[in-house]
């Protein structure tokens, strides 16, 4: 007898499928409205946004309390990251180009382009690939029912499945956040920063931390690359 896909791995497909169709609808409109006059900061802000909000409407998660320690350390590895990451851009300039497309649309849109960057940008992907997707993973594997058991009964051997689940979850929901870059540097840039957010939800469930770290981490990204803009 075949087996079907479990529940959790086809809820992750359909929700990225989805994204997928809604973000092709969401280019194809925003052409066509900016054809015939619409503002293109207007289009810009409604159609990055469109696809997500799309999706998130159809999920409700609950949250658990924040950890500030923790926190605080993951603001630190993503500042840390993003000198890194500069570092890397500017070691060969003829292959890892600093001014890829994604810098050149800050420097020439900054009205249009930081605050979607710095704001809506962090707002959606985390609702998205952390609250919904990696949950999806969580759920998958039973870890988010498994986590209050372990509080209860505190069994040691369930404990060190959970981790082993949450690694894979996070690592997959992170390759997955990075793909959408489009850009080598900034698809692993993006691994290394889905992972280390992904470690904070799972570590605290809360997607506000996660949003206030990716915002950080894209803020941070832009001082610097203003910084060195004619270096």
């Amino acid at each position: 007898m075949g087996s079907n896909p479990t529940p959790g791995i086809w809820n992750v497909e359909k929700k990225i499928i989805i994204y997928i169709y809604y973000n092709n609808i969401s280019l194809i409109l925003k052409k066509c409205l900016f054809k015939i006059g619409f503002s293109k900061e207007i289009l810009f802000y409604t159609f990055y946004a469109f696809p997500y909000f799309l999706i998130f409407f159809k999920n409700k998660n609950k949250k658990k309390p924040i950890k500030k320690k923790s926190f605080s350390i993951f603001l630190i590895l993503s500042f840390f990251l993003n000198i890194t990451i500069f570092f890397l851009k500017n070691f060969n300039k003829n292959y890892l180009s600093f001014k890829d497309y994604l810098l050149i649309k800050i420097y020439n849109y900054p009205n249009t382009f930081i605050p979607i960057f710095t704001l809506l940008a962090p707002l959606c992907e985390e609702i998205f690939f952390r609250k919904i997707i990696l949950n999806e993973f969580l759920i998958q594997k039973g870890v988010v029912k498994v986590v209050k058991v372990v509080k209860v009964v505190k069994v040691v051997k369930v404990v060190k499945v959970v981790k082993v689940v949450n690694i894979k979850a996070i690592i997959l929901s992170s390759f997955l956040f990075g793909f959408i870059h489009n850009n080598p540097i900034q698809f692993i840039s993006g691994v290394i920063i889905g992972i280390i957010i992904g470690i904070n939800y799972v570590i605290t469930f809360s997607i506000k931390n996660c949003i206030i770290i990716h915002s950080f981490n894209n803020v941070i990204f832009i001082i610097f690359s203003f910084l060195i803009k004619n270096y």
